[in-house]
């Protein structure tokens, strides 16, 4: 069960009751609240102090073992995770650094899918939390979609708005890194391509003429690919969307349009 302080906050408001129903896993489930001894007993076995300190910037994993933050440190990666909470679906930060726009990832999803239209045969490069896959899953013949993190797949795996990844007949999740096994893929297979990769700090070789070039192999004629385009060094006076587009072209993309809303360029093979 996921809670945040929203709940926590919604539960000491109403402490007075003593037998409540709150929301909870973001909204998924409502369960019952008892007031025992300064404990909240959820779903009649789950306890949690109301004296403890939650925190606003963390979700939070209740079980029959306590109350813990999802949050971790990969020795592996040298990375530090977490599931946030925002004002709809949660996001994930790798070194406080978002996947999403955290004003609302839910919204910031939509948008992507909503400019792309996927259909047929869609590819959606870097997993995340899934919800391009599963929002592009709604119109689509089948979704295949990469994570070749651990790490993100285990968050995946604890998020609740996560669960259609996993159990959608139209959805295959390949454990692997897209760098590397895209040059396995079959060439102009795909109808359509979701290329919403993290920060070029954090993935530079998923943003090269290289990786490109096999986009546009694995792509049919006629089909669209949506490139998530950040807004890296923006400061700097380096505007990164347009070096992006430079490179698109130059591999052989025709450029559709630009979207601010959606965060990204649509363009055709």
């Amino acid at each position: 069960m996921i809670i945040t302080k929203k709940e926590f906050d919604y539960i000491l408001k109403n402490k007075e009751k003593q037998r409540f129903v709150v929301e909870v896993d973001f909204g998924l489930r409502k369960v019952w609240v008892e007031i025992r001894e300064n404990k909240a007993v959820l779903e009649g076995n789950l306890e949690i102090s109301l004296k403890e300190k939650i925190k606003e910037q963390f979700c939070y994993n209740l079980n029959k073992k306590g109350l813990a933050k999802i949050a971790f440190f990969s020795s592996q990666t040298n990375y530090f995770y977490k599931l946030m909470p925002t004002d709809d679906w949660p996001t994930i930060c790798i070194n406080s650094v978002p996947m999403h726009k955290i004003s609302s990832p839910k919204k910031d999803t939509e948008n992507k899918i909503n400019f792309l239209r996927p259909f047929g045969f869609v590819l959606d490069t870097c997993m995340g939390l899934g919800y391009t896959a599963i929002l592009a899953s709604k119109n689509a013949k089948t979704v295949i979609t990469f994570e070749n993190d651990e790490n993100v797949l285990y968050l995946a795996r604890l998020n609740p708005l996560s669960r259609e990844l996993f159990s959608s007949p139209n959805i295959k999740l390949e454990i692997k890194d897209i760098a590397k096994e895209i040059k396995k893929l079959r060439s102009q297979y795909f109808d359509c391509i979701i290329h919403d990769p993290p920060t070029f700090k954090l993935a530079p070789n998923l943003y090269t003429i290289s990786f490109y070039s096999e986009l546009l192999r694995i792509l049919k004629k006629g089909g669209k690919l949506f490139h998530y385009t950040p807004l890296y060094k923006i400061t700097h006076n380096f505007y990164f969307p347009a070096k992006i587009e430079e490179k698109l072209k130059k591999t052989g993309f025709k450029i559709i349009s630009a979207s601010k809303i959606a965060g990204g360029i649509l363009c055709k093979k």
